[in-house]
């Protein structure tokens, strides 16, 4: 190999500085013009998707919207229409544009979480007449001093629409699991991909500890791996019978294995530099801290390859575009109005005479007193009394409807007085049964399917428990085997708790529940608490009834996670039955 030969220390340091400063270059992210960090991914809804699926995915944005909201959204939201927000130290921001073989939805939230930061969050939703629909998401960082804007990147919201909707990315199936290499076949595939020179997703391979005892914990780990990189790369299980293979593909220096992690950029080969592919050892990953850390390395990671590949279709379907376009539809019922308005008044001043415009006649009745201005206003005063009545009829309609929601609020507000009533001597007429030894809810049997339990729970539980949303929704995709069990769960929280916080706590409702089952816990969630926003207000939840603190098998594992609402006096479950998942745990 040929070297060069530099006159003096401080040349060679300057060269040196110079190749330091052009390789950063080639793996710098995306600025844009002014100098802040933006972020874009782009999906697509897959072709054999359920015509709904538009309306769904709008849907999962503005519930994911509602969780960072105190207040409620408004009406105009629910309905998927135009609206904005204000809070302080946020605000948001929604169009939709139809018509003309397009339906385009946008959200915009900007945040501010201190003196000169200030983030920007983008979620489209655009269809097309013949493409597919496309969802966007982009952060842009518009801090004076730039962070990592991809810590504000929602790909919890990735993963809850690719949940529930069939996606694309890149033309393929959208990566919301982790994908095990656990055949021949899959493995051949994987090492084609990841030497492609035309790849641009960044992988993430993860690989498995040989003689590792708890394999749900690797899973679960490998889970929230997978979530917090929806969207920005693809993560990849290897067994330890695979990583021999990978090994000879690639060497052992660029090879992963013994439980280690390693990120494969876009352009990888066999000859790649170690240092842009970053490995993490084993012994870095066996607790939370260090399993933190790597998994937002990965994330600032990827985040750089999606900043240099995946611009897409941000500059016809990004958030900008769809506003510009709604603000030039707006335009064309204000058009509209004011050609009906000339319309109208040049009707008035036409009657003077054929062949003028109406600019005309009023100068012309302006600047002359003879016949033609006179009839001219005798025109316009026959047309006057029309137009009187017009505004008229309008004003009545209006003050009709007006008459007609108070009326209909007054009707919502008794029934309102009158539930409550009637709840608080269905309580009284409950506690008078179990003061003479009856159990007033004998005849409703607990719930045998998770389909039955929300149900169940409005009607035996109502005024002592509630389920939030997305309670409600995580039901639909339970996998905890013991129904009863849980039910049991809800029923002990909407008496024996309930009836305890009322008058005024009670100590032996904390830690084991005896008269449930020997495994069954009420503890503080601990590191596991949450906020969430319930009857437009926020609350956070600190509780949890568990089972199985020893697994994170959904199968096996219950969880529900509630907090105590002191003006309703009630619980209300945030989260069941599963444990909750994040990015540590």
């Amino acid at each position: 190999m040929s070297t060069q030969r530099y006159r003096s220390f401080e040349e060679l340091g300057q060269v040196q500085q110079e190749r330091r400063r052009a390789s950063a270059s080639r793996a710098s992210p995306q600025v844009s013009a002014s100098g802040t960090e933006r972020l874009w991914v782009q999906v697509h809804v897959a072709p054999h998707a359920e015509r709904s699926a538009d309306h769904e995915c709008r849907s999962i944005v503005l519930d994911w919207l509602q969780e960072g909201f105190e207040d409620r959204l408004p009406r105009r939201a629910l309905r998927h229409r135009s609206f904005s927000i204000r809070e302080e130290g946020a605000s948001c921001r929604a169009v939709r544009v139809r018509g003309a073989g397009k339906d385009q939805w946008a959200l915009q939230v900007e945040r501010s979480s201190g003196p000169g930061r200030q983030v920007v969050t983008s979620v489209t939703v655009a269809s097309v007449l013949g493409r597919s629909t496309v969802i966007g998401i982009e952060v842009h960082d518009r801090s004076v001093v730039s962070s990592d804007a991809v810590l504000e990147y929602p790909s919890e919201l990735l993963a809850e629409i690719a949940g529930r909707v069939p996606l694309l990315q890149n033309g393929r199936r959208f990566a919301r699991h982790p994908i095990v290499l656990d055949t021949e076949d899959a493995m051949n595939s994987f090492l084609q991909m990841l030497v492609d020179r035309g790849r641009d997703m960044p992988f993430a391979v993860v690989s498995v500890p040989p003689e590792e005892p708890d394999v749900e914990m690797l899973e679960e780990q490998w889970r929230g791996l997978a979530r917090a990189l929806a969207g920005l790369a693809v993560v990849w299980v290897l067994p330890p019978a695979m990583t021999f293979r990978l090994s000879d593909t690639v060497g052992k220096p660029l090879s992963v294995f013994l439980g280690a992690w390693r990120f494969y950029r876009p352009g990888f080969n066999d000859r790649a530099d170690r240092a842009r592919h970053p490995l993490v050892l084993w012994n870095r990953l066996t607790d939370e801290r260090g399993l933190g850390l790597t998994t937002r390395q990965f994330q600032r990671l990827a985040a750089e390859e999606r900043q240099r590949f995946g611009r897409g279709d941000r500059e016809t379907l990004g958030f900008d575009a769809i506003a510009r376009t709604a603000v030039g539809a707006g335009r064309g019922p204000a058009r509209l109005v004011s050609f009906l308005r000339n319309r109208i008044w040049g009707a008035a001043a036409g009657s003077a005479g054929p062949g003028r415009t109406p600019r005309e006649e009023r100068r012309g009745t302006r600047g002359t007193r003879g016949a033609d201005g006179a009839a001219a206003a005798t025109g316009a005063a026959e047309e006057t009394p029309l137009l009187q009545r017009k505004l008229k009829q309008a004003r009545d309609k209006a003050q009709v409807r007006a008459t007609r929601y108070e009326q209909a609020k007054q009707r919502a507000d008794a029934a309102e007085r009158e539930r409550d009533v009637l709840r608080r001597r269905a309580e009284q007429l409950a506690g008078l049964v179990r003061s003479l030894g009856g159990d007033p809810d004998a005849e409703i049997p607990f719930p045998a399917t998770w389909d039955e339990v929300a149900a169940w729970c409005d009607q035996s539980l109502e005024g002592r428990v509630s389920l939030t949303g997305s309670a409600r929704r995580e039901l639909g995709g339970a996998e905890f085997l013991d129904v009863g069990l849980a039910a049991q769960c809800l029923s002990w929280l909407g008496y024996e708790y309930r009836d305890g916080r009322i008058d005024g706590g009670d100590p032996e409702l904390h830690g084991r529940i005896s008269e449930i089952d020997d495994g069954v816990f009420n503890l503080p969630s601990g590191g596991d608490s949450f906020e969430c926003t319930w009857d437009g207000r926020r609350h956070t939840v600190d509780w949890h009834i568990k089972r199985g603190a020893n697994t994170r098998d959904p199968r096996r594992c219950l969880r529900i996670y509630y907090f105590w609402d002191d003006d309703t006096r009630r619980v209300v479950v945030a989260s069941m039955p599963a444990h909750r998942r994040n990015a540590l745990s």
